[in-house]
């Protein structure tokens, strides 16, 4: 199943809403984002490859709301698909494909936030 995640843009109206028209705080809502995914992504696959579906779920649900800040609510419903299943034993087999799908849009994404932060840099 390929989507349009890797074209999908940046939607900074939930941002916005929560912080103002901000941009030094939402630098730093994207700085936060670029360094704590790593963490979690590698939590997510630890817990994978232990099969601990318990820990693949509590992960993805950690990870989730953060795509709601950069305005990505595609791949936040993704990433619920993968809790869904991974607390539900449900595809199982799914789970893996999806976790190396996820990590392909997160580099996606980590362009995206660059351009998004050279954009509303205030040095511009």
């Amino acid at each position: 199943m390929q989507d349009n995640y890797d074209n999908h843009p940046l939607d900074l109206s939930y941002l916005t809403e929560m912080v103002g028209h901000n941009p030094e705080f939402m630098i730093e809502v994207f700085d936060m984002f670029i360094e704590q995914t790593p963490f979690y992504m590698a939590e997510l696959e630890n817990a994978l490859s232990a099969e601990n579906w318990d820990g693949v779920g509590d992960c993805a649900h950690k990870i989730k709301p953060t795509f709601s800040y950069i305005g990505r609510s595609d791949i936040k419903e993704f990433v619920q698909t993968i809790e869904h299943n991974a607390r539900n034993k449900l595809s199982l087999e799914q789970i893996p494909t999806d976790i190396n799908r996820l990590s392909e849009m997160l580099d996606r994404v980590y362009v995206q936030i660059d351009e998004m932060k050279k954009s509303i840099s205030p040095e511009n």
